[in-house]
């Protein structure tokens, strides 16, 4: 095998790794501490506001609550076990991967700047998650959820945090322990343990992604390369499918996005609007937390929308 190529197949993942993993680590600690410290508590309060207000808080509470889509079903299927109604907590769950500063930061700089990639993967990901706010919005958490779920979140969601016990429970500090709260310490131990956890669990992804962008750049040969990147309908298909098997965190994926520059931009926005709205992490749990058909709608809608709106968007690039 050509040594250069090799060298630059191995350039091309150091540097979509290096470029990537202060996000993720950024992403990784910034979750964990409001997870342990915060908690959900701010977007249960939502309950009495109408149908449009619950959506765009749902749309929009990423921006105070980060997190990426690695453990948002778990989240998502908490939030409406204790009342936080559909029309705010599908679109929190869809939206919240991307809306949210880690992500747009990350595009922002892996796009060099551009802001116009940052503003169309938004809306391209607003959109549907709207879309199904809207049509689940009246939906009761019973008509919702699995009736038997063992789907449990990475970490602890509730407002006290960690118990502090070396048991790996995952009890929230909510059995007994002399009926005292976690320590300042326990939480802090709690924050750096899921940290590590979260960021090493994504690591695996942000890793294997950069090797398929390296693979693609550098042995794909030239004429199917050709073939699918100059056609914007199979670009689109083909950038939707890799953004499903390659499952990078939406804290990273963006890097892994902009070094695909053969790929025309509708085609990278198509990669940046599913990966974190449909992989292969989110399908089992999308078919493990809701009811059959609740789970299609939250995997066909999204997928067909941003289709659309790719195509769209390519159609309109070539005439303009």
């Amino acid at each position: 095998m050509d040594q250069s190529a090799l060298a630059t197949f191995a350039a091309i993942v150091t540097s979509i790794v290096v470029e990537a993993a202060p996000f993720l680590l950024l992403g990784s600690l910034l979750a964990s501490i409001l997870a342990v410290f915060v908690g959900d508590a701010a977007l249960q309060r939502i309950g009495q506001r109408s149908l449009p207000v619950q959506i765009c808080l749902g749309l929009f509470a990423g921006l105070l609550l980060p997190t990426c889509e690695c453990g948002i079903v778990p989240v998502a299927r908490k939030l409406l076990r204790k009342g936080v109604p559909a029309g705010a907590a599908i679109p929190f769950m869809l939206a919240a991967p991307v809306v949210n500063p880690i992500s747009i930061a990350s595009t922002y700089v892996a796009f060099q700047g551009d802001l116009s990639v940052v503003l169309l993967r938004i809306g391209m990901v607003l959109l549907p998650a709207a879309t199904l706010g809207w049509v689940l919005g009246g939906v009761k958490p019973p008509e919702l959820l699995r009736p038997s779920l063992n789907l449990a979140p990475s970490f602890p969601m509730s407002g006290g945090g960690g118990c502090g016990c070396n048991s790996g429970c995952g009890c929230g500090g909510q059995h007994a322990h002399e009926g005292s709260p976690p320590s300042l310490h326990a939480r802090l131990a709690e924050v750096l343990r899921h940290t590590a956890h979260e960021f090493l669990d994504m690591g695996r992804f942000l890793i294997l992604g950069a090797c398929a962008a390296g693979l693609f750049k550098v042995f794909m040969p030239q004429g199917v390369l050709g073939l699918v990147s100059g056609n914007p309908v199979l670009a689109v298909a083909a950038m939707m499918l890799l953004a499903v098997v390659l499952s990078v965190c939406s804290e990273a994926d963006a890097f892994v996005a902009a070094s695909l520059s053969m790929f025309p931009r509708p085609a990278l926005l198509a990669f940046l609007a599913l990966g974190p709205m449909l992989d292969l992490k989110l399908i089992p749990a999308f078919l493990g937390v809701f009811q059959r058909r609740v789970a299609l709608a939250v995997i066909v809608v999204p997928a067909v929308m941003i289709f659309i709106m790719a195509v769209s968007l390519g159609m309109y690039w070539g005439l303009a």
